[in-house]
């Protein structure tokens, strides 16, 4: 077995761990804290954009020149039935003009509202549609952000934990290329109860694209490095649920660690049992 490394990133086709685990060294409260956070939100930035997918091809099976009308979209609601909506681009006064609803990923309904129809929308999708643009404006002016592709952004707002708390958004580098990952050029910008962007905090410190295995590459991997975080984030969660691919992300801060991410879940592996897997 062999890994390619880079400082950035590596890509490595490797079988699924078989032997007996070493003992893993037990995560501190906040690691294991932050684990679980970026579970959730990883299966939460998912099912979000899964639906921003199926919804606008639905949509724009139904809508001639969207871009008349619509000012964006928003999804909302739990990631085992989330809720797409199309939204007017009046931005004193947006109102719902389509409405798509999912049992999981599997499209249930699409609709396009009449003017008979109730377009109004909830106090909290409005504060998530402002959301969207506050951070929007704010990672473009602020210094050393970038993008890594030609196309628009994907973006996903998490709505609040609890009542009157901040709002989580993600700019998203597209996936272009079903045969590459994006793993570079995402974003996240929190938007407080008071409407302030905070910073923006990117995931990576460059541009990085690698290649998905194929079907034929059973049991293979998607490798990265990260240096940004003692633990992998919800953006490596996020990953492994696009790409339906197990990723191994190696930490360097505050010491270097092993971790397979996989369906959207974070596991520590031994460092000494991967070394020994992999020719370390």
């Amino acid at each position: 077995m062999r890994l390619i490394l880079s400082l950035a990133a590596l890509a490595c086709a490797q079988p699924a761990l078989a032997q007996p685990a070493a003992p893993v060294p037990a995560e501190s409260p906040a690691d294991t804290a932050a684990i679980r956070l970026a579970q959730e939100r990883g299966r939460l930035i998912y099912a979000y954009d899964q639906a921003a997918w199926h919804g606008t091809d639905d949509m724009l099976k139904k809508v001639r020149n969207p871009e008349r009308t619509m000012g964006g979209y928003i999804a909302d609601g739990p990631a085992e039935a989330p809720t797409l909506i199309f939204y007017s681009n009046d931005p004193a006064n947006p109102q719902a003009l389509y409405v798509a609803r999912f049992d999981g990923n599997r499209l249930v309904s699409g609709k396009v509202l009449a003017a008979s129809d109730d377009r109004s929308l909830s106090p909290r999708v409005r504060g998530m549609i402002a959301a969207k643009r506050t951070a929007t404006e704010a990672f473009r002016s602020a210094p050393g952000t970038f993008g890594c592709s030609d196309k628009p952004f994907n973006t996903v707002v998490l709505p609040p934990v609890t009542p009157g708390g901040s709002m989580t958004v993600y700019l998203l580098t597209p996936q272009t290329d079903l045969t590459k990952l994006p793993l570079g050029g995402h974003f996240r910008i929190e938007v407080g109860a008071d409407g302030k962007a905070g910073p923006v905090r990117g995931f990576t410190r460059s541009c990085i694209s690698v290649p998905i295995p194929g079907a034929n590459d059973r049991g293979a991997s998607i490798g990265i490095g990260h240096l940004l975080d003692p633990v992998p984030t919800e953006i490596h969660a996020f990953s492994s649920l696009t790409s339906k691919k197990r990723l191994i992300v190696i930490v360097e801060n505050p010491e270097k660690r092993y971790y397979s991410v996989e369906n959207g879940m974070i596991t520590r592996l031994s460092n000494d049992l991967f070394k020994a897997q992999n020719g370390f």
